[in-house]
């Protein structure tokens, strides 16, 4: 990759994202060369698995105010710093956890500032029936009657619309409104497969004349597997190669990523773009008979074949090797960070704590958002 959007899990945190947590990931891409777009992330409620296995949403309406204040002060800090490396962006959570006003407020600033706005909706059941429930239709209509959709906004996942295999209420055409509002829809197809969810599918909404463009939103973040996947599943879907190709898929995770973001000087090699460039080792006896390369790198290859890459003109990373970064030493302080995060979730189980214990005081439930 060589422009980022990340995103972490909040669930292991103490609400949501840090401005100190994107501050220091703003300098690693610094030190690193890499493009990013980022903003802390925030939210009005938590998703909690009560003791009988049920979902519910606690909320703090003034941790959610106050995390986008914070988005937006980061915004206004970042946005153009490291000579233009990093670009600013608002990060709500996932939509059951935002209030309307949160909603309205962050389309608002993102309007304001000329940035990009993320929010992932229409991606599970739970979430789905729970926006029925407080607002008597679909996430997507939802998000249309607030204002939130706009070519300035991107929805990951967006495959949980009416109509859907696993949707067993709802009604209207959520298609028409990505389109005709021009939202950008992220695809996601590795991790959603994982689930056992598929789009329904990559073909079709390509065929509506939606944005699409290619995430990860799982480790590893590897777009060639994504790609792969996306192609395979949305052929399953289909029962045709017809809109599925890699060659679709390719330039919706170049070309169609760039579009959400407003770029033309990304996502493609011409003049007047970013010198963006990575090259792709196919000598490897894995690749077997080189053909077409998108075709061959897509059927056989990984991230793990991408041997250059270049940002902005400046060689990031030279034969798999980053410059002043250890992997041995990332890797093996990610395993100590991951056993720590995994007896944290031992600490807030439901089954084991007590609703009193669970909940400190900053975090009663202040309201129930209708």
């Amino acid at each position: 990759m060589t422009t980022a959007m990340p995103i972490t899990s909040v669930f292991y945190k103490r609400w949501a994202e840090t401005y100190e947590e994107l501050a220091a990931a703003a300098e690693h891409a610094r030190r690193l060369g890499l493009r990013m777009y980022m903003g802390p992330s925030y939210q009005s409620g938590m998703r909690v698995v009560k003791a009988n296995g049920e979902i519910e949403v606690v909320w703090n309406e003034a941790e959610g105010r106050a995390g986008l204040e914070r988005a937006v002060q980061f915004v206004k800090d970042f946005d153009g710093a490291h000579n233009g490396l990093i670009r600013g962006m608002l990060a709500p959570e996932r939509i059951e956890t935002q209030t309307v006003e949160n909603l309205v407020v962050t389309k608002r600033y993102s309007d304001e500032l000329g940035c990009p706005v993320r929010l992932h909706a229409a991606q599970g059941s739970y979430e789905y029936m729970e926006i029925h429930r407080r607002h008597g239709k679909s996430p997507i209509q939802f998000l249309a009657e607030v204002g939130f959709l706009g070519k300035r906004t991107a929805i990951p996942h967006a495959h949980f619309i009416p109509g859907y295999s696993e949707a067993t209420i709802g009604e209207g055409d959520d298609l028409a409104i990505l389109q005709e509002t021009g939202t950008t829809v992220i695809h996601c197809p590795l991790v959603i497969g994982r689930h056992g969810s598929a789009l329904e599918s990559f073909a079709r909404y390509k065929r509506r004349g939606i944005n699409i463009a290619i995430g990860t939103d799982t480790f590893p973040p590897d777009f060639i597997q994504n790609i792969r996947t996306a192609s395979m599943l949305s052929r399953l879907q289909e029962r045709d190669v017809a809109d599925s190709a890699y060659a679709d898929i390719f330039r919706a995770a170049t070309l169609g990523g760039a579009r959400f973001l407003g770029r033309d000087d990304l996502g493609r090699l011409a003049p007047g773009a970013q010198a963006d460039i990575i090259a792709i080792d196919l000598d490897g006896f894995h690749m077997g008979a080189v053909d077409d390369p998108i075709r061959t790198l897509i059927m056989c290859g990984s991230g793990r074949d991408v041997k250059l890459s270049i940002i902005a003109g400046r060689t990031v990373m030279k034969d798999r090797v980053l410059p002043g970064v250890d992997l041995a030493e990332i890797k093996e302080r990610g395993q100590r960070y991951f056993d720590k995060m995994r007896l944290g979730y031992v600490e807030r189980d439901y089954q084991q704590l007590g609703e009193q214990e669970l909940f400190a005081p900053s975090f009663r439930v202040v309201s129930k958002p209708q």
